[in-house]
């Protein structure tokens, strides 16, 4: 039997294959208690020969971990798992807590793109495997908002909170005083360079999701410079193909799994250099899009929801095996 756990209680849009069976992650006032007891209930509700697909990464290393300390056999995937980069004592502990768990014949990851598994290897010093599973694509309906809000000429949007480098686009608005930069952060970021900012920038934090998603589609182009090579930026990235606005982002193992030289919309940039940054942006503004090669129809054909759930079939058909 194959069951889904998903990270929150209630109904969710994520799809899963048919036949499994939903568990739900009870309400709690902290995100990890909730985890924690989402895990527990996951493990109690399925027996040795059943498979447990995990929509959040870190639920299924707890899952691993439950079942390893209470003596318990369990067949666990965990979707798509994300290890940041950054050299923390909490980044540190994930490491060794993931890394225990890709060690057992039990527990089986996606990675969003072959390269950040081969990244993740490099990291672990190991040669795990990892089944490739394109991130879900949703946000068809966000075009509706594009079409009915009107562009402000020379305008740049940013936003979101996990892996954004806010100071290369702080330094980015520097180096293009004839753009507006439109920059919605986390609350921390504005506390820590807000006062640094140059005069073209307007900048809000902490803002509804509607508020958000109108910035963007107001915007001339979408910017998305990253500071990790970890999954980051993906959900703004699919929101602003969405509404098939120009982007220019950073090249990374992650990015490079969506956007390729065949993209008409999309750009990547290596460079630290925030006049490369500026250039990029520029030839952006004058792209014209075909929508045969945009962002937008390469997501719509190869991470819509059918795509997902034949990936995530395919991983149970060869562990039933």
């Amino acid at each position: 039997m194959e069951y889904f756990l998903i990270d929150q209680p209630g109904e969710t849009y994520y799809p899963r294959p048919e036949g499994s069976i939903l568990i739900n992650s009870p309400a709690a006032s902290l995100k990890v208690v909730m985890w924690i007891k989402g895990a527990w209930r996951a493990v109690n509700a399925t027996t040795n020969d059943d498979i447990l697909l995990c929509y959040l990464d870190i639920q299924a290393v707890i899952c691993w971990w439950i079942a390893i300390l209470t003596c318990r056999k369990r067949n666990i995937v965990a979707i798509n798992i994300l290890l940041k980069d950054k050299p923390t004592l909490k980044n540190r502990v994930a490491s060794w807590l993931y890394k225990r768990a890709l060690s057992s014949k039990r527990f089986h990851a996606t990675v969003t793109s072959p390269e950040y598994g081969k990244w993740l290897n490099r990291k672990f010093r190991r040669d795990f495997s990892y089944y490739h599973l394109p991130d879900l694509y949703v946000s068809d309906d966000l075009a509706d908002i594009a079409a009915t809000t009107p562009v402000e000429p020379d305008t740049v949007f940013c936003g979101g909170k996990n892996g954004r480098d806010w100071q290369m686009m702080a330094d980015i608005a520097k180096a293009m005083p004839e753009m507006r930069f439109k920059l919605i952060m986390p609350g921390e970021v504005w506390n820590a360079i807000g006062a640094s900012l140059p005069p073209n920038v307007t900048c809000r934090h902490d803002i509804p999701v509607d508020e958000f998603l109108h910035d963007m589609a107001s915007s001339e182009v979408v910017c998305l410079p990253l500071d990790t090579e970890a999954p980051a930026g993906l959900i703004v990235l699919f929101q602003a193909a969405a509404m098939n606005k120009p982007i220019v982002t950073s090249d990374t193992v992650t990015t490079r799994g969506y956007i390729t030289d065949k993209i008409s919309n999309a750009r990547l940039v290596a460079s630290k250099n925030p006049l490369k940054w500026a250039d990029t942006i520029r030839r952006s503004t004058s792209c014209k899009t075909s929508s045969g090669h945009s962002l937008r129809n390469y997501l719509r054909n190869n991470c819509n929801s059918d795509s997902f759930v034949g990936h995530l079939s395919n991983i149970i058909s060869g562990l039933q095996k």
